[in-house]
């Protein structure tokens, strides 16, 4: 799971919030994430709460300002009670973004989420094909807003680079110090990226 949550957050932050910044015509730097705990028993509390540090120490030494809010929705019973003890250990501002809700959680999620985003399971109107979970869809993925992220222009960029090259055989031979000198003394000086007068 934290694997796959700095996975999420590279996509995050290159393609997917620049894409939805230009559909909105605005700058949006973070995103909501809600964490289903439905049939998460309170025996598995202790684990839930190691992701939870695991995760908050990504997102604020890496990943700083991406997280808006985070739901822990159908939070059993008792959750609360430990969740008061447990978020004295997390940093305070990460502390802040983190709502535990119970079964109860609809208003809150749609108060922060259009309902065309929301998955219906979770009382939105958004239904992808396969499940909206396992969805990739967004403005990152509609021509009019995408854009190749920054990693996919830089590695093209360097493929060009090379096949542009000429190949060893074609290229010049380095000055001997002979010729070196000979240049020295006519007075020329070359800097690298500059043809010489």
């Amino acid at each position: 799971m934290l694997q796959n949550l700095v996975v999420e957050y590279e996509k995050v932050a290159d393609p997917r919030l620049p894409a939805c910044s230009r559909k909105a015509g605005k700058l949006l730097e973070t995103c909501c994430t809600i964490m289903d705990l439905k049939g998460v028993g309170i025996s598995r509390v202790s684990a839930v709460y190691g992701y939870l540090r695991q995760a908050s120490a990504i997102s604020q030494d890496h990943y700083p300002e991406r997280l808006g809010k985070l739901y822990l929705i159908n939070a059993p019973w008792g959750f609360s009670g430990v969740w008061s003890v447990v978020k004295g250990f997390l940093d305070p501002v990460t502390v802040n973004k983190i709502h535990i809700l119970g079964a109860y959680y609809q208003s809150e999620l749609l108060s922060q989420i259009p309902k065309e985003n929301l998955p219906m399971e979770f009382g939105g109107i958004c239904s992808c094909d396969g499940g909206c979970e396992l969805s990739d869809m967004g403005p990152w993925q509609e021509k009019e807003w995408a854009r190749p992220p920054k990693w996919e222009r830089q590695s093209a960029g360097e493929q060009q680079a090379a096949t542009q090259a000429p190949p060893p055989d074609k290229q010049e031979p380095a000055p001997s110090d002979e010729s070196a000198k000979l240049t020295a003394q006519a007075g020329v000086v070359e800097q690298p990226g500059m043809a010489p007068a």
